[in-house]
């Protein structure tokens, strides 16, 4: 009797499920493969990612996810967005300081130097957080797929080992075991592997909330050789929005003397609103910035209302775009390769959708422009075929940078 094809057979080892982990600055993706298929799951609202915020609303409650996003603007000394920013960095770090200085809740040094945030007299570390977020990956995967303990977690090109063992602690609490990690861009390129085209020496432009990473990779051949790569741990779409609300609060002290930057739940709705017109600006070719109710006057309450067109958001966002072609022009200074010699550059992270950056990367590198698999889930996906390689006990076809 021949064993039946649905049924493994007894002397075959079962092959572990692996999920793939995207921990971004901004939202965090789960993806697995099954049946020889990759997807990226979907909460029970549709949505494939998860907003990397933690709200603790009192002791001992914890709200992850959309809802603590949404409490951002109404309880912001509570409400901790982007922990991944955080994560490894000492607090007497520069890049920190400024970060920490723009948020409505405390912060103090932990013994070593990190980052602990307190909220109502208790001290959060930082992997702690970012373990909230991970475990609310972990139980999203396991509604879908029954028990789930191992992981591959993607990484930016710029984490250190400090930084890679922060994410590994902050797996571990969630009650994860981390089998692997894969830099985003790579996990991009494995993720794009089988598009059409794809081949030769690519790209990997990966603009996300918070982060910024530039891959050159060799795939002209079955294993990929990583020729080169750049990041700046603080650069994203996240600082587009806070060009736009800055130009916005400027606009409204020249209005009404109240400066919307000294009030905390006001500031972080009018940066809502002007991510909200940021996307729509992706699809539409004007939109408003419109905050209700920000200011009381004696003749009742006043809102902020802004027209934006496409041209003054590629105005708004050419400084921190220039600085993303300029950690590419670094990572190309490595290979000693000029942006020509590309055959192509694909796309990869939310803020990467935008037309002012398609634009202004078309025109530094010359060459073809490809999206391929969904720019906001490929390394979610490529993390998860990193993970379905090694339950195969297959080796990743992705070899390490040279030198």
């Amino acid at each position: 009797m021949t064993d039946r094809p649905d049924r493994p057979r007894a002397d075959r080892p079962a092959v572990p499920t692996i999920v793939g982990i995207d921990l971004g600055t901004s939202n965090t993706a789960v993806a697995v493969v099954r049946n020889g298929k990759v997807s990226v799951l979907a909460g029970a609202d549709g949505a494939r990612a998860i907003p990397s915020v933690v709200s603790i609303p009192r002791t001992g409650e914890l709200v992850v996810g959309a809802e603590a996003r949404r409490r951002i603007a109404t309880d912001p000394s509570r409400t901790i967005a982007s922990p991944k920013r955080l994560l490894g960095r000492r607090l007497a770090d520069r890049e920190v300081q400024t970060f920490v200085a723009q948020a409505a809740y405390r912060t103090l040094p932990a013994d070593d130097g990190t980052v602990l945030i307190e909220v109502d007299g208790e001290a959060y570390a930082v992997p702690q957080l970012c373990g909230f977020i991970l475990d609310q990956a972990r139980a999203l995967a396991e509604r879908q797929l029954g028990d789930v303990r191992l992981a591959v977690l993607a990484v930016p090109v710029s984490f250190d080992e400090t930084r890679c063992r922060a994410v590994e602690v902050a797996a571990r609490l969630a009650g994860l075991e981390v089998v692997g990690l894969i830099a985003e861009p790579n996990a991009a390129a494995l993720a794009n592997r089988y598009v059409p085209g794809f081949g030769g020496l690519v790209g990997i432009y990966d603009f996300g909330g918070g982060t910024f990473d530039f891959s050159i990779v060799d795939v002209s051949r079955s294993r990929f050789q990583v020729m080169a790569s750049a990041g700046d741990p603080w650069l994203g779409g996240d600082d587009i929005d806070a060009v736009l609300s800055d130009a916005a609060a400027n606009q409204f002290w020249r209005q009404h003397k109240v400066d919307l930057r000294k009030h905390a739940a006001e500031l972080q709705r009018l940066r809502f609103a002007c991510e909200e017109a940021k996307r729509t600006l992706s699809t539409a070719d004007t939109t408003r910035i419109e905050v209700k109710d920000v200011l009381r006057t004696a003749e009742g309450m006043v809102g902020l209302k802004l027209s934006l067109d496409r041209a003054t958001l590629s105005r708004a966002a050419g400084a921190i775009v220039r600085r993303s072609l300029d950690v590419a022009d670094r990572a190309l200074a490595q290979a000693g390769l000029q942006p020509g010699d590309l055959s192509a550059v694909y796309l990869c992270g939310g803020s990467s959708q935008m037309p002012a950056v398609r634009e202004a990367v078309q025109r530094h590198f010359g060459v073809p422009l490809q999206a391929g698999v969904p720019p906001d889930q490929a390394v979610a996906i490529g993390a998860a075929i990193h993970g379905s390689l090694i339950a195969l006990r297959r080796s990743s076809p992705i070899v390490a940078a040279r030198g």
